[in-house]
């Protein structure tokens, strides 16, 4: 019998991009899965969606008693960089509270394993690159203090309680069936499949961008591997290692498309003028400690992912 076979996990985060795939991921696997998110409530034998949020505590703990969830996967978030900047209290209830109310559910209710997701954003600008898991976390913006605050209170559970809690902390996720637009590779493939120039702005920037499915490995990999000599945290970056300018990387989507169209370029908008330029990270430790390295190539990824848009333009 596989790991997954039977295990109640709890998806926070599940109508989300990342989220969705995972949970067809863990379906797929024989898990059942409960998600929360703001849908409507949904039952069946593999799979309970319920109506609700991480910010309710209340909500939480009780979801953890009566489905005897074993494994909680922690995606629910504020995701936008922009939000966080015209809307951070908004963003430190969803990121911050959300966090501590999950880590307090699962805490008392004595989950057998955390994973909380967290993000390169974490690392700020740091211009010691690539990140590396012990660079401390000196963000500035309201949305990577956020997931910087969520991160350490993951670590302070896993020290203070003995919460087993696995932090992994991505670069930018990208792949089919991702309605979040004001993302860079979404919005650009969305804007030349239309006919129209791709708008950029930071153009000189340096990026990694992992492939939605090398993604879901890592977290399934994290579930599954057991945390040995006593430790109850890990924390590992994920990504491809291959950092590419922003430029070159909306030249590499239009020539994907084989589109004759020009880029646009912007003056960035106020919430975004203060943009990191270097952000990426070592993938040594989860390669040496986990076997995980990643499998699918840009090139290959955005072209699954181009595929995918131009096979349902009715959604874009």
């Amino acid at each position: 019998m596989s790991f997954w076979q039977g295990t109640v996990v709890l998806v926070t985060g599940a109508s989300g991009f990342v989220g969705s795939h995972l949970v067809n991921r863990l379906l797929n696997e024989k898990a059942k899965v409960i998600t929360i998110s703001n849908k409507g409530e949904k039952y069946s034998a593999k799979k309970t969606d319920l109506k609700g949020s991480v910010e309710n505590f209340q909500l939480l703990g009780e979801i953890l008693k009566k489905y005897n969830v074993k494994i909680i996967f922690h995606l629910a978030a504020q995701p936008i960089v922009e939000v966080g900047q015209t809307n951070p209290i908004k963003t430190f209830e969803v990121n911050i509270r959300g966090t501590w109310n999950i880590l307090e559910a699962a805490r008392q209710n004595n989950i057998q394993k955390v994973i909380v997701a967290s993000t390169v954003h974490v690392y700020g600008d740091n211009p010691k690159v690539p990140f590396k898991e012990q660079y401390f976390p000196q963000p500035s913006r309201p949305y990577e203090t956020s997931k910087a605050c969520a991160d350490l209170l993951a670590q302070s559970f896993a020290d203070t309680y003995n919460l087993e809690v696995e932090i992994p902390r991505f670069v930018n996720i990208y792949g089919p069936a991702d309605f979040n637009f004001s993302r860079l590779i979404p919005k650009v493939i969305k804007s030349i499949l239309n006919g129209e120039k791709p708008e950029v702005w930071d153009i000189g920037s340096v990026r990694d961008f992992l492939y939605i499915d090398d993604a879901i490995n890592a977290y399934l990999m994290l579930a599954e591997k057991q945390l040995v000599n006593g430790k109850r945290l890990r924390v590992f970056n994920f990504g491809t290692g291959k950092p590419i300018k922003i430029y070159d990387l909306v030249l590499k989507i239009i020539k994907l498309t084989n589109k004759n169209i020009k880029i646009k370029m912007e003056n960035p908008p106020e919430e975004r003028s203060n943009e990191i330029k270097k952000q990426y990270v070592s993938i040594a430790k989860a390669k040496r400690e986990l076997g995980w390295y990643p499998k699918v190539s840009l090139d290959e990824g955005l072209m699954k992912t181009i595929h995918w848009y131009q096979e349902n333009p009715q959604l874009i």
